[in-house]
């Protein structure tokens, strides 16, 4: 009860950015899918990014206090020292590029919303995560599930949306393997550090203890069906997997937590 009186504002705050965001999000899934996106719209997919890494970001403040914003900036600092070092060295991703769409590049590289996906989603991740399982087994899956969020996006963002372009070629639509290697790699570590920060635990408030989760079930619903629209079927089955193991994942906690009601 401390913690939820302790951090009202930040509630107000992350409730209304949630709003905003569901409201952007019932709109952006249909123009994606069916591929109408203006060009006065491109816009949408950074501020996208940039508003679910801010909602994490006053999420974590909230939910655990100076430990959670230290973690949220440690989170967002990293991933753009690691992409920095991707896009003008090659390692540890591969060879690729951002374009412009995007908007605003970081030290003329990487993009702003960039680090904010990173933001969205380690702790989105680690909200799935720590429904399904406990103590340190919750890092490696947190590790698994982000790994399985970027290859249902790849697709989507190098071909559909064209946030960026790959100079180097692998099996999995074209992107190198070397890239999931080193986003899984990077996403466990980050996790790790998040983990190391705020514990391996739930947050102790209830009120917006489902919003990491919600998150990244709605990313993962989103890019499954941009992606099963635009024919990328293996990621598009990717998604179902997970989305099935998830759910069934959930539905056995809610069992097991009934079990011990009763």
């Amino acid at each position: 009860m401390y913690r939820l009186r302790s951090y009202p504002i930040l509630d107000r705050a992350v409730v209304a950015l949630f709003g905003v965001y569901l409201f952007i999000y019932l709109f952006a899934l249909p123009m994606l899918i069916f591929d109408l996106v203006p060009a006065w719209g491109t816009w949408m997919g950074g501020f996208l990014l940039i508003l679910q890494g801010s909602m994490l970001l006053l999420w974590l403040v909230g939910e655990h206090g100076v430990r959670g914003g230290v973690a949220a900036l440690l989170i967002a600092g990293l991933a753009f020292l690691v992409e920095y070092v991707g896009v003008t060295t090659g390692w540890p991703f591969g060879h690729y590029r951002y374009t412009p769409i995007l908007g605003l590049k970081l030290l003329g590289a990487v993009p702003l919303p960039i680090p904010f996906a990173w933001l969205m989603v380690v702790p989105a991740a680690l909200g799935i995560s720590q429904r399904l399982s406990r103590g340190w087994w919750q890092l490696w899956v947190a590790g698994l599930l982000a790994l399985g969020l970027d290859l249902l996006i790849e697709p989507v963002a190098a071909y559909v949306v064209q946030y960026w372009t790959w100079l180097d070629s692998g099996p999995y639509y074209g992107v190198p393997t070397a890239n999931f290697v080193a986003w899984g790699t990077t996403a466990l570590l980050l996790a790790a550090l998040c983990i190391g920060l705020t514990g391996a635990r739930r947050g102790r408030r209830r009120m917006l203890g489902w919003l990491p989760a919600v998150i990244y079930l709605l990313n993962l619903v989103q890019f499954m069906l941009v992606d099963l629209a635009h024919g990328y079927w293996a990621a598009a089955l990717i998604g179902a997997v997970l989305l099935l193991v998830v759910g069934r994942a959930y539905h056995s906690e809610r069992l097991l937590a009934a079990q011990q009601l009763t």
